[in-house]
């Protein structure tokens, strides 16, 4: 299946500029956290390719610890920030699902939440395999879905609650799918990858502001950006106050809000 509303969704998405600042200075802190644990899966100084790399904040940190780094993301907007955060990597824009390289021409790839955001994610595997040289890592974050993340769960659950029944997203692949590992283990074997390590890093978002909780998402990711922004007024509002009560009374810690975002990890190997 192909998608294609979906795609656009996100094409669209990572072309706004206003979106990928968000995302770079708000929602990326909880990725941040998940950067240390994916590096520590492989070897020191390989010859790594950074797929939807994105802002690259994994990239610098690869490139800093002795990698020799290329990353690939098909937003302009988002590569922008990388070549400022790290400009002696060598980044190009390409698509996950027909990449720019030949065959077995990396040790390790890594993707640090894209992945679910590509509408054809087989067809990525297997170019991920394709790239990899034999015994090769291929090193992934996803998001928790709402079985293990709280927030996910509120969310989604308050969408649900007071959300328009006319605003629908666009047919798309389950966005957490790799956050279960049969799930994972069987899509990574149909392109050519054996799951070899699963496990979730915590990472979360540090708030000064149960409210920025919807802000984040609403301004700084395609998908939940798509759900919130086409509510109606009414129904955007009462999404508002149900996730910030919640967030005030669940996930408040120190004087501030300590908004979950469990991710999972996994990693593959080329046969």
């Amino acid at each position: 299946m192909e998608f294609r509303e979906f795609a656009r969704l996100e094409v669209d998405g990572w072309s706004d500029e206003g979106l990928a600042d968000t995302y770079v200075n708000r929602f990326s802190k909880a990725t941040d956290m998940a950067v240390a644990p994916m590096l520590a899966c492989l070897e020191p100084g390989c010859d790594m390719l950074d797929l939807c790399c994105g802002q690259g904040n994994l990239s610098a940190a690869a490139h800093a610890a002795g990698f020799r780094v290329t990353g690939l993301d098909f937003s302009r907007e988002m590569l922008a920030h990388a070549h400022e955060r790290a400009p002696d990597v060598v980044f190009l824009v390409g698509d996950a699902q027909e990449m720019p390289f030949d065959d077995d021409v990396f040790d390790a790839v890594t993707c640090g939440f894209g992945l679910m955001h590509v509408p054809d994610q087989p067809k990525a595997l297997a170019e991920v395999a394709r790239v990899l040289r034999p015994g090769g890592r291929f090193v992934m974050a996803s998001w928790h879905g709402p079985d293990v993340s709280e927030t996910f769960a509120l969310l989604y659950g308050s969408v649900r609650a007071h959300g328009a029944a006319s605003v629908t997203m666009p047919e798309s692949p389950d966005f957490h799918q790799f956050a279960q590992e049969k799930t994972a283990r069987k899509l990574f074997r149909k392109a050519g990858l054996t799951l070899d390590r699963f496990e979730t890093i915590d990472c979360c978002w540090e708030l000064d502001n149960p409210s920025d909780v919807v802000e984040i998402f609403q301004n700084g990711a395609p998908r939940a950006g798509y759900l919130l922004k086409n509510q109606p007024e009414e129904n955007l509002r009462a999404i508002r106050r149900a996730i910030t009560r919640r967030a005030r009374k669940d996930f408040a810690r120190d004087g501030g809000w300590t908004v979950p975002m469990p991710a999972a990890l996994a990693v593959g190997i080329k046969g």
